[in-house]
């Protein structure tokens, strides 16, 4: 009877399994590249940047800098001040989650910008 039950949930956790699997792959194969990125500091949208543009640009605040390059419809962080330089190490991309700088407070987020909400 105890074999049975681990046979029960070596099943039901492989099935699992399987299925997170298909949806990672599902997503990533169709994410479609965003045209433009937002570049946020500390909540407040800095600059719109046209991903089919190359340039660089630096984006400056209280709490630092970060150097932007766009090259090949991709954005990365080529430059920063800030000590650990993870946001660098995140590499060129055009989708997917955002680009983040925590110690500057940047955030660079893909495709159209939302709103979350309105005040009057």
């Amino acid at each position: 009877m105890k074999a049975l039950k681990t046979k029960t949930w070596i099943l039901l956790l492989g099935a699992v399994f399987l299925l997170l699997a298909a949806v990672l792959v599902i997503q990533k194969l169709t994410a479609r590249p965003a045209g433009q990125a937002q570049v946020w500091v500390d909540g407040s949208l800095q600059k719109t940047l046209d991903l089919s543009v190359d340039g660089t640009y630096r984006i400056e605040s209280d709490r630092g800098w970060n150097e932007l390059t766009v090259k090949d419809g991709k954005v990365a962080v080529t430059a920063a001040s800030c000590p650990d330089g993870d946001c660098i190490r995140c590499g060129m991309q055009n989708s997917g989650p955002p680009i983040t700088c925590l110690p500057n407070r940047l955030t660079i987020r893909f495709g159209a910008a939302e709103v979350d909400g309105v005040a009057h």
